[in-house]
């Protein structure tokens, strides 16, 4: 006997957003396919954004994850070539990313095709759904970081 499909409120939240995620992921990957990372598009994005300004504790901050993390996100896309760590003249502990030729080619189509995918998720959806589910996307976060602190 196949059981019953769970309502909305019944699945955890964590669990739907996970599988949202990964499928966006994979519409992105596969219009991407034909570079040579497969993941961290957002991270270029942000790197670019602040091109020689930013470190990797900022982009820590920015992507909201912790440094270990981080340090393999700029790993990787250094290893493939997208990224260059750069010291900071002002404090030789401090590096700060630089976007190499290869990125900034990949750039714009790395951006267009994240607006593309939106465009086509969002499809029939209206605008004041779209703006309330970024607001209660924000209050879900809001809510998961106070109770973390509280717990």
């Amino acid at each position: 006997m196949i059981p019953e499909l769970q309502s909305f409120a019944e699945q955890p939240l964590g669990r739907m957003l996970t599988v949202m995620g990964r499928g966006y992921l994979h519409l992105l990957r596969e219009r991407l396919k034909h570079l040579d990372i497969d993941r961290n598009y957002y991270a270029l994005i942000l790197i670019g954004s602040r091109d020689g300004l930013i470190t990797q504790q900022e982009l820590a901050f920015q992507l909201e994850t912790d440094k270990v993390s981080i340090v393999r996100v700029v790993d990787y896309l250094s290893e493939k070539g997208y990224v260059k760590r750069i010291r900071k003249p002002d404090d030789k502990r401090k590096r700060s990313l630089l976007l190499t030729e290869k990125a900034r080619q990949a750039l714009p189509e790395i951006r267009r095709s994240i607006s593309e995918i939106n465009v086509q998720v969002l499809k029939g959806i209206d605008k004041p759904a779209i703006t309330g589910f970024g607001d209660t996307i924000e209050k879900i976060k809001k809510n998961i970081t106070e109770n973390i602190h509280t717990s």
